[in-house]
């Protein structure tokens, strides 16, 4: 019977260093559990260690349960093979759009068993004699006689590139002075990110791609463009807050409107049946739109047992 395991060790990228202390703080006493981690840059490695299977069980699942958009893997998984795990579990494949993309991904993917699946390494797309020449020119194609800025051309090819390809994921890279802008297309819209050319930016890419293949919340910095604005011409985006779901604001007021509409029908049918089928009193009736206003819809059941025309009849 194997021996059950007291200690492990969490691998995070992007997890925010105050709310880790802070689930770590967190730990049931009865669960007898020490933690340690340490970060480089996006990534942390954090090591468990109870005094019982089952009190490591509790705090690695308590970890998972806040920290599941950052948790990409356990021992040595490196984050390369959870991208590929993750882009082959939700069946995503990805394309890189330019050069500068390739160089930081395939580098780290080639070793990975299985990435081929899910990785096309350029031959299918900036790489490729044909479809490269295709994405450039549909990218560039958007800003007509006029030389884009880097960054605006990174997020042009990587949206054509995905169209070219047929894929659901394409990722691009801009240098920007000693920055360099990560570019994550996909069919609702394009992640942006900008790192320090002294970061390591393959990494940060690789997150970016991981979450979006899972579905999962970006990591706090990164910005996000819908579709419809990712498409329009204009300045170099900049990266804001992140909104992997966004949502669309204008539908509390879109169903505000609609019920008012509802309303409004439901009253005017009930004047035209009260009128012309039960003989109602029009006087009485104009009341009744004040009257709602101010008491709600009691003053419809009010209305109906001061009024109702005919003995026995019921409101529905």
């Amino acid at each position: 019977m194997a021996e059950e395991k007291t200690s492990c060790v969490l691998r995070l990228f992007g997890a925010p260093q105050g709310q880790l202390a802070g689930a770590v703080g967190q730990f049931a006493p009865q669960w007898k559990t020490q933690a340690q981690w340490k970060s480089r840059g996006g990534e942390t490695l954090l090591a468990l260690q109870a005094a019982s299977p089952s009190g490591l069980k509790k705090a690695a699942q308590s970890l998972q349960a806040q920290f599941e958009a950052d948790l990409y893997g356990a021992g040595d998984t490196s984050l390369a093979a959870a991208v590929v795990n993750a882009l082959e579990t939700h069946d995503r494949l990805l394309v890189c759009s330019d050069a500068a993309a390739g160089a930081l991904l395939e580098a780290r993917l080639e070793t990975v068993p299985g990435a081929e699946k899910v990785f096309d390494f350029g031959a299918l797309s900036y790489a490729h004699p044909k479809a490269g020449p295709q994405i450039e020119k549909r990218a560039r194609a958007r800003f007509k006689a006029e030389e884009p800025d880097a960054v605006r051309l990174a997020l042009a090819r990587a949206q054509a590139a995905r169209r070219v390809v047929g894929s659901e994921l394409a990722a691009g890279c801009a240098e920007r002075g000693s920055e360099k802008v990560l570019v994550l297309s996909s069919k609702k819209g394009c992640w942006l990110r900008t790192v320090p050319s002294s970061d390591n930016a393959a990494l940060w890419l690789l997150d970016m791609i991981r979450r979006a293949a899972c579905d999962y919340p970006q990591a706090e910095g990164t910005g996000f463009l819908p579709a419809r604005k990712a498409a329009q011409n204009g300045p170099a985006p900049e990266v804001g807050t992140n909104a992997a779901k966004p949502g669309n604001p204008r539908r509390k007021h879109h169903r505000g409107r609609w019920l008012l509409v509802l309303l409004l029908l439901a009253v005017l049918g009930a004047a035209v049946w009260y009128q012309y089928a039960m003989g109602g009193d029009w006087a009485k009736l104009a009341q009744l739109p004040r009257r709602i206003q101010t008491q709600g819809l009691d003053a419809l059941k009010n209305f109906w047992q001061a009024y109702q025309p005919k003995p026995g009849t019921e409101l529905i």
